[in-house]
């Protein structure tokens, strides 16, 4: 499978590395804690996690009879179709991919093995 030129662009774009580390903390927000390298059930998401701890907030707030206890669970709710979007307009990275991603990348795009994106802007 070939990828098309805006693809390709997007993919060999390279950011600032303080940018990065900024994207690589959002990036994470929805890999598993330990990145696959475990099987136990509690490697999750870290988005999951951030949301059962603002839902259990949320809860001790509201049995305190505390007016706003809906704003920790609502924020999160919040921050997921925002980093959806986000991401939709500014995919990962090659150059921010680490090598199971590149890995996982070239499976889901069923590209060869040794596969490495050309920018054609050069």
């Amino acid at each position: 499978m070939k990828l098309s030129p805006k693809v390709t662009s997007k993919l060999t774009k390279v950011h600032p590395s303080w940018y990065k580390k900024i994207r690589r903390i959002l990036f994470n927000l929805y890999r598993p804690i330990l990145h696959d390298k475990s099987t136990s059930p509690f490697n999750q998401d870290v988005m999951a996690y951030l949301m059962f701890t603002l839902f259990s907030i949320s809860v001790i707030l509201e049995s305190q009879d505390v007016e706003n206890w809906w704003l920790p669970f609502i924020s999160g709710w919040i921050i997921i179709p925002i980093t959806w979007i986000y991401f939709r307009f500014a995919p990962q990275t090659w150059d921010e991919m680490y090598g199971y991603e590149k890995i996982a990348f070239r499976e889901i795009w069923r590209l060869p093995n040794d596969w490495e994106p050309q920018n054609t802007k050069f």
